[in-house]
């Protein structure tokens, strides 16, 4: 190919991975450097330009790959180390697609016009994206931490989630990492001194513009003054019982008497609904007649409702489901009965293949069931009536779940989970995060309530409104409170472009993948080298 591919030192390729795999890490939560995502690729980018080949280069692939996922999903070993490793190793295998995809295009495109540029690296962009998009559905569904996840404390960049759905965020980022990487390899291969042609190119004018589209869009979309509805008062739950004797058997009368201790302290506080986390009762509230007259009862005594995550049970079929419930103080439970749609695999249910260690994995008696269709829950308060999407466990990070609960007609989401799993380090949160994508997407406001943390709220703008501390200002408590949840009128009143056309900007950063390895794409002389003779 080119005489800068057998230059190509190893070394140099170790240090981009190094700090490539860095920066990736650091902006995922629960380390909030937001800023990192930007430049995170810029290193591995520029090292592609010296054509690297052979082992060397799969290897660093791989080795950036599996040690950035690893690192992100760190809080998964107090699960399963084995399956931390693995997961983090298929993952590892998608990231060197792409990264395969850019070693092919990066060299071809270092000289050609800005025009075919743009195009090359709106390519690269599209096949991150699809690659997203594909985690969604392969090995089961996993579309954990996109690249746009990077920027869930940004609402200025995030608004075009309304249009495009995360994936447009993830573009825009991996399309600035490369127009950066261009910017750098002209700098330092043509050592230009002019103002407009050396330190700056047109390709960074263009990573620059697509900065400001977002804030065209941001302020386009900022909801008018004074448009905010109050709707109603949440109290939240955090019996915060420890996984591993959640399900002990001897222990569950004591688990249910903490909970419903917890749930008489928040009914207490100015609030018009109690939210309980995923599972939070040790029986099945519908299909065991003693849980369903406890619950019943204890919503008498505290005069309100319950939004509760808990299990069901049909006793014709012998069908387990994690789910969603609401409860008045009447006589009988509500008709309205979400069931959990995407499973876990391996906690919740065990693929087919695997039946033969199902003991292992599964922490349950039995497989659970899927639900169908987001089943919206009707809650009625204060003479009015409001549609919950409900989202269980991890639901909240695949688009399309939330997404069609939105076109159903949800008003607002609620996520019951148990995060208490991973242990107090990032896990809730980064997993929190995701629901602020929710949000922005459909411009619903999502209400979160979580086992031990991260309990609050997100409006439909994507800003977090309220989350739950204790004295020591961390989210992992035994207690409770409350938020109010408010949405503006104008999104009350329409969905969003993203809920109603989907996922359609998949299909187009699909076309700019192909469009980037047409027959035109090859080269008509070899780029310079980078880096530079003397740099190695």
């Amino acid at each position: 190919m080119t005489q800068a591919g057998h230059n190509s030192s190893p070394w140099w390729g170790l240090l981009a991975g190094v700090t490539t795999a860095l920066l990736w890490v650091l902006s995922i939560p629960p380390f909030d450097f937001a800023e990192a995502a930007y430049i995170a690729f810029v290193p591995l980018l520029l090292w592609l330009y010296t054509v690297p080949r052979g082992k060397v280069f799969w290897f660093l692939a791989f080795a950036t790959g599996w040690a950035s996922w690893f690192s992100i999903l760190i809080w998964l070993r107090h699960v399963t180390w084995v399956g931390t490793i693995l997961l983090s190793a298929i993952l590892a295998l998608l990231f060197v697609l792409w990264v395969g995809l850019a070693r092919f295009l990066i060299p071809r495109l270092a000289e050609r016009s800005f025009g075919a540029r743009v195009l090359g690296f709106a390519g690269l962009a599209g096949f991150w994206v699809f690659i997203e998009w594909m985690r969604t559905w392969l090995f089961w569904g996993f579309p954990w931490a996109p690249l746009a996840l990077s920027q869930w404390e940004r609402p200025v960049v995030l608004q075009i989630s309304a249009w495009s759905g995360a994936y447009g965020v993830s573009f825009l980022l991996i399309f600035f990492n490369c127009c950066v990487a261009q910017t750098l390899r002209h700098r330092f291969v043509r050592r230009e001194r002019k103002m407009w042609t050396g330190w700056f190119s047109p390709d960074l004018y263009m990573g620059m513009a697509c900065l400001g589209l977002c804030l065209y869009v941001f302020f386009y979309s900022l909801p008018k003054p004074d448009s905010s509805q109050e709707w109603f008062t949440a109290g939240v739950v955090q019996p915060y019982i420890a996984p591993e004797l959640k399900w002990d058997s001897d222990r569950e009368k004591e688990n249910l008497q903490v909970l419903e201790k917890q749930t008489r302290f928040v009914a207490s506080l100015n609030n018009d609904v109690l939210l309980w986390p995923e599972a939070a009762a040790p029986w099945p509230v519908i299909g065991y007649p003693e849980m369903n007259a406890r619950v019943l009862r204890l919503t008498k005594e505290i005069d309100k409702p319950i939004l509760m995550g808990g299990l069901t049970y049909e006793k014709e079929g012998d069908l387990w489901h994690n789910g969603v419930t609401l409860a008045y103080p009447s006589p009988a439970m509500s008709e309205d009965v979400y069931r959990k749609r995407e499973l876990v695999p391996f906690g919740e249910y065990v693929p087919k293949p695997f039946h033969f260690i199902v003991e292992k994995f599964v922490p349950l008696e039995g497989n659970f069931s899927p639900g169908s269709g987001p089943a919206l829950i009707a809650l009625e308060l204060k003479e009015q009536t409001f549609k919950i999407g409900s989202l269980v466990c991890y639901e909240d990070v695949f688009p399309a779940l939330a997404r069609e609960s939105a076109r159903a007609g949800a008003q607002v989401f609620f996520v019951a989970t148990n995060n208490a799993w991973y242990g107090e380090e990032g896990g809730a949160e980064q997993h929190a995060a995701h629901s602020v994508l929710r949000a922005v997407e459909n411009r619903r406001p999502v209400m979160r309530c979580g086992n031990g943390g991260w309990s609050g709220w997100i409006d439909a703008y994507g800003t977090i409104r309220d989350v739950l501390y204790d004295e020591n200002g961390s989210i992992y408590f035994r207690g409770g409170g409350s938020y109010t949840v408010s949405q503006y009128s104008d999104w009350a009143r329409q969905q969003s472009f993203y809920t109603r056309h989907g996922d359609w900007f998949v299909g187009l950063g699909g076309v700019f993948a192909f469009v980037a390895l047409l027959p035109g794409f090859r080269p008509r002389k070899s780029p310079p080298a980078f880096p530079p003779e003397g740099i190695s």
